[in-house]
């Protein structure tokens, strides 16, 4: 993806600045947002806000005896997310090159903030929000767009040579810190995605793939060794894709439960609201397996919509880091792109029992206040970067 976006770009010299690049013989239309890729997102947002009222109501009315509980928290929290797009939309993305180490440095003290006993929260054994007086935050959420931030103000600022090995240890001092955090609050999947998105900002800003790859080879080996001694529980949790239905009753239940509801949905599903697993079957199956519903209920044609709005939004949105004005607007444009990409393709893969189960929240459908409000954040962000693309 990167390395598709990132040659035609600002990004062929380390060293050279934003605001050089913005100068030069191409002129930049500034006042006009990417409409189509506005369009998509509230596509997918109406999308899964149906979805999780179905997936959902279920789970609400016997937990809170309120069918509506966790849509119209979701609901409240994406007007706000929209509203807060909007503005960021208006706001040029050049103040977040600015404010980046400041925000870096407060989401990594939030992550610090969690593991302390009374200020961090815990549910299903994962301590990953920070309780306030009105809702609990998950920092991990704020810690995606920032990381991509951070690093694209690095590269854009040319101090490191990223072609050379000295020059990647300053970025990878940073994702050790940030995904060891992430790691002692057990939250796995968030360490994967964040430490994705850092991976594909530097490699648009000039790593090359090679090292990347003997890197990952290195490191694989060593975080399943790391799951397995640490935890257990975790680690029956990744042996038990390879036989979802060997352990049913356990481990792999959840896995199991979603792939019925898969299967059951057909080509064309059991009717929008028809779910059969949701009752009681399928644990929350409003968050990380609500792609299992979506399958259930709208079958493979509705599946394959879902799919399709997300590779053109993960698209367009490669598309508005190739025509962004400068460097640090492009890197910016990727990480949030691959941001995109990997939750969703996680997502999907867990669902279908393609990859073991992390945990990944499906953009836009999973339930989470704190995911949905900062995700329509960062496409507000996006938007403001098409605000100002190059035009040839």
């Amino acid at each position: 993806m990167a390395g598709v976006a990132y040659p035609k770009r600002a990004v062929q010299q380390n060293r050279t600045s934003s605001r050089s690049k913005a100068t030069g013989p191409k002129t930049v239309r500034a006042g006009d947002i990417d409409y189509t890729f506005l369009f998509i997102v509230i596509l997918l947002l109406a999308f899964g806000l149906v979805m999780l009222l179905s997936a959902s109501a279920p789970a609400a009315n016997r937990i809170y005896n309120n069918s509506y509980y966790f849509f119209f928290k979701q609901f409240a929290c994406a007007a706000a997310g929209l509203v807060g797009m909007y503005f960021v939309s208006k706001i040029n993305y050049n103040t977040y090159n600015t404010l980046a180490p400041k925000l870096m440095f407060i989401c990594t003290i939030m992550l610090v903030l969690v593991l302390i006993p009374g200020i961090g929260a815990s549910h299903n054994g994962s301590k990953r929000w920070l309780n306030t007086p009105i809702i609990e935050i998950q920092p991990s959420e704020f810690m995606k767009p920032v990381i991509a931030m951070y690093f694209a103000r690095l590269i854009d600022n040319g101090r490191y040579d990223l072609k050379r090995l000295g020059g990647n240890l300053p970025y990878i001092g940073v994702m050790i810190v940030v995904v060891g955090l992430m790691l002692m609050e057990t939250h796995l999947s968030g360490a994967i995605v964040i430490a994705g998105i850092g991976v594909a900002v530097m490699i648009a800003g000039g790593t090359p793939i090679k090292p990347v790859l003997i890197g990952a080879l290195v490191l694989v080996p060593v975080l399943v060794i790391s799951v397995h001694a640490l935890s257990p529980v975790r680690w029956a949790r990744i042996t038990s894709f390879i036989d979802p239905f060997k352990d049913i009753r356990d481990e792999s239940y959840q896995v199991a439960q979603g792939l019925y509801a898969i299967g059951s949905g057909g080509v064309f599903g059991l009717g929008l609201g028809q779910s059969v697993q949701k009752y009681s079957y399928l644990p929350e199956p409003y968050n990380d397996f609500i792609f299992a519903i979506v399958c259930e209920e709208l079958g493979l044609v509705g599946a394959a919509v879902v799919i399709l709005l997300f590779a053109a939004l993960i698209l367009r949105a490669i598309r508005i880091a190739m025509n962004a004005p400068d460097t640090y607007s492009s890197l910016v444009a990727i990480g949030i792109a691959a941001q995109l990409a990997i939750q969703t393709i996680l997502n999907i893969a867990v669902a279908t029992s393609s990859v073991p189960n992390t945990g990944v929240a499906l953009p836009f459908f999973s339930y989470g206040g704190t995911a949905i409000l900062t995700l329509l954040l960062e496409m507000g962000i996006l938007l403001n970067i098409s605000r100002h693309s190059i035009k040839d």
